[in-house]
């Protein structure tokens, strides 16, 4: 790509480029050929809601809902929406925003509730750091994960709930990713956590369903090699 067109691309107004521009469209670059190599099967969607109702159709009946990231409590509605009323769906978040600095312009508190969202009466919010509130949850709340939306940004908090929740994942298993990839650094957030429980529990995996224009992916588990 020439300079001439990357300052079209990214309106240079000076001698140096913009490295916030170009780590985005470096990003996107990454993400595409990404997608051409890993992705190309799955069908693409407007937004990550149409993306989560996909996901949730081909969801098994029987089997955990969760949310980790729950924040202002949209898409977790939304996903309550598209269920039974007699299922439950659990929400975790420590509604005291991220735990650390994400990355530019998402410091530590970023996303902080000062309440707790309003939610139907068949979603369960589950308040406290994931190190806190998972261990209990699963000693009283058996069997497999059906479906699973990861909106933690961070690879700290999506490695801890993936790796507690390994034993539950299975064939099968929905996982939906909010910052999946497109964004600077995608590799080493909810994809690098992702792709590490993919080696050590040697899971198979397609790909269901990405948003083009943002940042979701969705996975569906078809073979678990690793118990």
């Amino acid at each position: 790509m020439s300079q001439q067109t990357l300052r079209h691309l990214l309106g240079r107004q000076s001698e140096s480029f913009n490295l916030l521009e170009v780590a985005f469209l470096t990003a996107a670059l990454e993400s595409a050929l990404y997608y051409e190599t890993r992705m190309r099967s799955a069908p693409a969607f407007d937004n990550k809601f149409n993306l989560l109702s996909h996901a949730i159709q081909l969801a098994k009946s029987d089997g955990l809902f969760l949310e980790f990231g729950v924040g202002a409590g949209e898409t977790i509605n939304h996903i309550a929406m598209q269920i039974d009323k007699d299922r439950i769906v659990f929400g975790f978040d420590s509604f005291t925003g991220l735990p650390e600095t994400w990355r530019t312009g998402f410091v530590e508190g970023k996303f902080a509730q000062s309440t707790l969202p309003a939610v139907p009466y068949h979603v369960t919010l589950i308040k406290g750091i994931f190190d806190d509130t998972l261990p209990a949850f699963l000693e009283t709340n058996l069997g497999p994960v059906a479906f699973l939306h990861v909106d933690c940004d961070l690879y700290s908090s999506t490695k801890s709930l993936l790796k507690q929740l390994a034993p539950r994942i299975c064939e099968g298993t929905i996982i939906v990713f909010d910052e999946y990839f497109n964004f600077p650094g995608w590799q080493q957030d909810e994809y690098k956590a992702f792709q590490e429980l993919v080696a050590d529990c040697g899971l198979i995996y397609d790909y269901i369903g990405f948003v083009p224009s943002h940042q979701q992916a969705a996975v569906c588990i078809t073979k678990k090699q690793n118990s």
